[in-house]
């Protein structure tokens, strides 16, 4: 029986050492660039460890998936002193999403993925999605409506919310660009700051104020 308990905790070690790997993997290069032979030799394993515990690549990524939504979601339900103000909340989840520009830790590797994700949904990321998500994105539609007008829609709310989900994904995925030649940013603790300042003051103020039939039969006119 002991040696059960033992052989039971060291393959649940290297489950865990495997799903650290790969989640370095898949943030560094997404699902379709990340390798299995570099996973494997990243979490100093064999081939048939991850066939063993997680059956394929796909089902690898899954697990990764989920590890990286709950990690998510537990950050968002971190204790507070007091329920921050509807101002706070947004602040702190566009924080949050562009961790990944300067921090270099899991949780920024969990955005990471879910930023690639953006870029070039995977087959894997899509049925994901349609199962295990909707709680994530529940909460972040639910903060959107807080700042909606009274006769806000569903609609409206999902769609402020992937709008949210959009403007904070861009400078994630173009740090390293926005670094170089023609911006040539400073990114450091310092201006993700204030990015994160403007992004949520932008929505706070755009999200409080939607269009009217009027303003959207006039936006092409004034274009022109």
């Amino acid at each position: 029986m002991p040696r059960q308990r033992k052989v039971t905790r060291v393959a649940q070690l290297t489950r865990e050492k495997i799903i650290k790997a790969a989640s370095r993997a898949f943030a560094r290069d997404g699902y379709e660039g990340a390798s299995i032979r570099a996973i494997v030799a990243a979490a100093e394993v064999n081939q048939a460890a991850i066939n063993y515990h997680f059956g394929s690549k796909e089902g690898l990524y899954r697990a990764v998936l989920q590890t990286a939504l709950r990690a998510l979601m537990s950050d968002d339900d971190a204790p507070q002193a007091d329920k921050p103000s509807r101002e706070a909340a947004l602040r702190r989840f566009v924080r949050g999403q562009l961790r990944p520009m300067t921090a270099r830790d899991e949780l920024s590797d969990y955005a990471r993925i879910f930023n690639w994700e953006t870029l070039r949904p995977s087959p894997v990321f899509r049925k994901f999605m349609a199962r295990e998500v909707a709680p994530f994105l529940a909460r972040v539609t639910e903060l959107v409506r807080r700042f909606l007008p009274a006769k806000g829609t569903d609609q409206e709310a999902a769609v402020g919310a992937l709008w949210l989900f959009g403007q904070c994904s861009i400078f994630v995925r173009n740090a390293e660009q926005l670094a170089n030649a023609p911006f040539r940013l400073e990114i450091d603790e310092r201006f993700v700051d204030r990015l994160a300042d403007t992004i949520a003051t932008w929505a706070a103020d755009g999200l409080g104020r939607q269009p009217t039939k009027r303003r959207l039969r006039a936006a092409p006119a004034a274009a022109e």
